[in-house]
């Protein structure tokens, strides 16, 4: 009998997760006696393989004495499917451990309408998905014409060459009683009908292309950045200027040190229409805690807000403004809720669905607040944990930010 040694042991983050997604994952390690083994002084090497061979190695983040961190970014090209997972745990001491020792830790990589090798979306712009499709059209309809012109001779030599039966006649004859020398009327009507339902399809392919790419963000958009100006201490382990700390299942982001988490607007969001969804733990509740804070480059702001009484509130309006709000009590210490803001120029309105409740909507009109600012913080003033982030170029639908 075969007696197993060390193991991993997943804390955080799931083992199953969308490709792209930056969530992070957390792990801790057990001795062959189960007991935790200590990361202090040590670095942790991950290596991710499908079943062809490894797909992305990466060192991950010593959270504190026996935790690790890692996520997988977006610009990490994984593939979807069964993954395996190997540690590599380069103690101080200059002993090297592979955990686990028994098969491998496995998560599991979902596809996406953004997965290139499954879609291929991200190479087709709409320009040419439409031009393309048009010269199909075109090539259809004239296919359509050269063949109506046979069948249109070809019947006119019948009719001339035989005397006409009554159904040939009645072919012929329009609404109005009127006889026609041939049968062109008709076969044009059915040529228009043809026609409209291509332009049909090409509408309905148009509006495919938009949903199915809206979340792909342009290689031109600037990175989310997060930042801090000097080192910090956090659950004894020291982090240096710049270092994210991952914890509670997300980034830890505090204004006070200060640390900022921003992303840059252009080629990202716009005023037209757009959806954020967030998760959000609060660290604290005050009046008033800014989430997701854009400011408009002349007046007013783009802003997620909640309240000390743990109100979440919604508005894009000048300040002080109208606002769309939870009864008080929804956003807790420690305990994470999630958010979605949509808005569209038009329908004139946004909307605010909490916890996957639609909550309220308000209007909105692009023409009279402009255009959005180039900055938003997401985390602007107050301590918290951002456990998820998805931008979208589209007003997402009721049915996709509900429960």
């Amino acid at each position: 009998m075969y007696r197993v040694g060390n193991s991993v042991e997943q804390v955080f983050g799931g083992n199953i997760i969308k490709q792209g997604d930056c969530t992070p994952l957390g792990f801790s390690f057990r001795d062959e006696n189960g007991e935790l083994v200590s990361l202090l002084g040590a670095t942790v090497d991950v290596k991710l393989a499908n079943a062809f061979g490894i797909v992305l190695e990466t060192r991950a983040i010593i959270s504190d004495e026996y935790t690790v961190t890692f996520s997988i970014g977006a610009s990490d090209i994984t593939g979807a499917g069964d993954m395996r997972i190997e540690f590599t745990v380069n103690h101080a001491s200059g002993i090297k451990e592979k955990f686990p020792s028994d098969d491998w830790q496995r998560i599991k990589i979902t596809s996406t309408l953004e997965d290139l090798q499954k879609t291929g979306i991200a190479y087709f712009t709409f320009e040419k998905m439409t031009g393309e499709f048009q010269t199909q059209f075109n090539a259809f309809k004239s296919d359509v014409s050269k063949e109506t012109e046979l069948q249109k001779k070809r019947i006119d030599n019948l009719i001339n060459a035989a005397p006409q039966p009554s159904e040939v006649v009645y072919a012929r004859e329009d609404e109005n009683g009127v006889v026609h020398p041939n049968l062109k009327g008709r076969i044009d009507s059915i040529i228009d009908t043809t026609s409209a339902e291509l332009e049909n399809l090409k509408k309905e392919n148009s509006f495919l292309v938009k949903n199915a790419s809206a979340t792909g963000i342009p290689s031109n958009a600037g990175a989310p950045t997060f930042s801090r100006a000097t080192t910090r201490d956090y659950k004894g382990r020291t982090y240096q200027i710049d270092q994210p700390i991952y914890d509670m299942g997300g980034l830890l982001v505090d204004p006070s040190f200060p640390e900022t988490f921003t992303i840059p607007t252009t080629n990202v969001l716009n005023a037209n229409e757009g959806t954020v969804e967030v998760g959000i733990t609060p660290l604290v509740l005050a009046d008033t805690i800014n989430y997701c804070r854009i400011d408009y480059p002349t007046t007013g702001r783009f802003l997620l807000f909640v309240s000390a009484s743990g109100r979440v509130s919604f508005s894009i309006d000048e300040w002080g403004g109208a606002s769309i709000s939870t009864a008080r009590g929804v956003a807790k210490v420690n305990e994470q809720f999630t958010a979605a803001l949509r808005w569209n120029h038009k329908a004139k309105e946004y909307t605010l669905f909490v916890n996957g409740q639609k909550i309220g909507v308000r209007y909105y009109d692009k023409n009279v607040k402009g255009e959005f600012g180039t900055i938003m913080s997401v985390v602007h003033n107050y301590p918290a944990v951002i456990t998820k982030l998805r931008l979208s170029t589209i007003a997402r639908l009721d049915r996709e930010l509900k429960a």
